[in-house]
């Protein structure tokens, strides 16, 4: 009886060059893939965080403004605002102050801590708007600032009229996303405007202890 007779062929040099070929742009495509699926989450993830950062940033100057008294100063690169008047002395004092202001690439809201004698000291509009009542609050409170928008640039400030007699603020800055810079505007208007307070000079007249 005849046996069967069984051969055995292994792959051509071909045939293996081309199964590598072929698994080569498999990989190579999923690989695209899976970088283009993480790119674009990235984008997603960064654009998200970019809107949140501007919704919050438009409810809490439109709150802040709302309630505030005035704009005491606009530099161009940071506005001051005299926010409430806690003390109820109609005088603006330490703790009452804030600074919307461009640092570093950052829009921030600085405010300021005062105790003891220092937070009942009287800040003048004239002091505030030639910048010596910022050193001041530096050099005798305690700072605490908070970063609104992060790496943003071309940031300005813009009013309807010179402080203090102004009624809305406009924040102007670009922020980069994915490469493609932007442009954004933020505004608010105050409600509880304090002209009352006001002399002839645009200044609030100081507290007579006799009165």
């Amino acid at each position: 009886m005849e046996k069967a007779v069984f051969k055995y062929r292994g792959f051509t040099l071909a045939e293996l060059l081309m199964a590598v070929w072929v698994t080569s742009i498999i990989l190579a495509a999923v690989a695209t893939l899976s970088f283009a699926l993480g790119s674009a989450n990235d984008s997603s993830d960064n654009t998200s965080d970019i809107y949140s950062r501007i919704r919050y940033t438009t409810v809490r100057m439109s709150e802040l403004l709302r309630s505030s008294k005035l704009v005491c100063a606009n530099s161009g690169s940071g506005v001051a605002i005299w926010r409430a008047d806690d003390s109820g002395d109609n005088q603006i004092n330490p703790g009452e102050i804030i600074y919307f202001e461009a640092i570093t690439g950052n829009l921030n809201l600085v405010s300021f801590k005062a105790a003891g004698i220092t937070a009942s000291f009287v800040l003048t509009l004239s002091d505030i708007s030639n910048g010596q009542a910022r050193a001041w609050l530096e050099a005798n409170c305690q700072v605490d600032s908070v970063t609104l928008i992060n790496n943003c640039s071309n940031v300005s400030f813009t009013v309807d009229q010179s402080p203090p007699f102004t009624k809305q603020l406009n924040i102007f800055f670009t922020v980069n996303q994915n490469g493609i810079a932007r442009n954004y505007q933020i505004s608010g208007k105050l409600r509880c405007f304090a002209d009352y307070l006001l002399n002839s000079s645009g200044q609030i007249d100081p507290v007579d202890d006799d009165n």
